[in-house]
């Protein structure tokens, strides 16, 4: 329950029409962070809330086991009409527990299938497709898919007939923004600073030592540019090595956990994501509701959210002169054409809309 993954479930807890829909949410306890934390006593108010200890995002026969049999009690108390499973890892325990159990409507969210992470290696990959393609084939009703690039990804490799996938859009609401002075006075960064930044966990997917490579080489050029990253993770301590190393202490910034990341992205001049896979990601969603120029790497997910020219551009997951190029492309870019294809494409109450549909459609 953490960055992306997390701010849709709580958009879906927070939001649904109670009219409609009475809500239960079984998640795991161990990798909560600060602002699910911080929501849970008002989500508490709009669904019951069931922790499991034994929901871990790594691979444990016997806490995998027992999550199973957590969740399978819990379905059975509750006699769902529908289970909706959010995440590789809840996606096959939860759709196996709700089989099981008889629940009619099976819905799942990937959020980024696990065979397409570059870390895996060809076997692994080959394991997790042939899971996917059993339960999307025995236990899903429908799959809601982030963007056509995952859809896509899932019948490329024959998951299933091509009706059970559907592409509903990660949306987010609009919110006031404190002004780009007040937050970069919180930052200690200077009104005349270049600022970059990235929201997002220090982890291989998100590929933070790119980011520092690119930060490096721009920073070699004009040191009056600056480098912010919002998040922690297992790769936190190499990039702080690494900054020390090359004496970037001065202008590149590691923020740590930041619950208000949603509202910081306004101090920045550009959104800097360096991804190596995606589904759909929030936080360029968060930067484009500021008004943010985008630069992401051309990847699934991110290639379907940048439109070049209009909100941002692309760029390879390597160094080269065009990274450069369009960094100053980038900056130059028109807040408002970018605030409106956010309002265009992302507004939280078409995916709310969409998914409600599913929700109540007869079987």
């Amino acid at each position: 329950m953490g960055g992306g993954l997390r701010k849709h479930v709580v958009q879906l807890l927070s939001n649904l029409d109670k009219d409609k829909v009475e809500l239960f949410f079984i998640h795991g306890s161990h990798t909560l962070d600060e602002s699910f934390r911080n929501d849970y006593s008002h989500l508490e108010k709009n669904c019951k809330m069931f922790p499991c200890d034994h929901l871990i995002r790594e691979i444990s026969p016997k806490e995998d086991v027992l999550a199973y049999q957590f969740i399978s009690k819990k379905i059975k108390e509750i006699k769902p009409d529908i289970v909706h499973c959010h995440s590789s890892k809840a996606g096959v325990i939860g759709r196996l527990a709700a089989k099981r159990r008889g629940v009619k409507k099976i819905f799942y969210t990937p959020h980024a299938y696990s065979f397409l992470a570059p870390e895996f290696s060809g076997k692994k990959k080959f394991l997790f497709i042939q899971i996917e393609r059993f339960l999307s084939r025995f236990a899903t009703t429908q799959t809601f898919c982030v963007s056509k690039g995952e859809m896509q990804a899932a019948l490329e490799v024959n998951l299933d007939k091509t009706e059970k996938f559907q592409v509903i859009y990660n949306g987010l609401p609009e919110i006031d923004f404190p002004s780009k002075e007040t937050i970069r006075a919180q930052l200690e960064l200077e009104n005349t600073a270049v600022v970059i930044g990235n929201n997002a966990r220090m982890s291989e997917q998100k590929n933070p030592m790119f980011f520092m490579e690119i930060a490096q080489k721009m920073i070699r050029q004009n040191a009056n540019w600056h480098f912010v990253w919002a998040g922690n993770g297992q790769l936190m301590r190499i990039c702080q090595s690494f900054i020390k190393q090359n004496g970037l202490e001065k202008n590149i910034h590691l923020l740590g956990e930041r619950p208000d990341s949603e509202t910081i992205v306004i101090a920045y001049d550009i959104f800097l994501t360096t991804s190596q896979y995606e589904g759909l990601p929030y936080a360029p969603i968060e930067a484009m509701r500021a008004g943010v120029p985008i630069l992401a790497t051309n990847v699934v997910g991110n290639s379907e959210l940048v439109i070049e020219g209009k909100n941002g551009y692309l760029i390879d997951l390597e160094w080269s002169k065009s990274v450069e190029e369009k960094l100053y492309k980038a900056a130059k870019m028109d807040a408002q054409m970018i605030k409106a294809d956010f309002r265009q494409r992302f507004a939280i109450d078409q995916m709310l809309k969409q998914i409600e549909t599913e929700y109540v459609k007869k079987a």
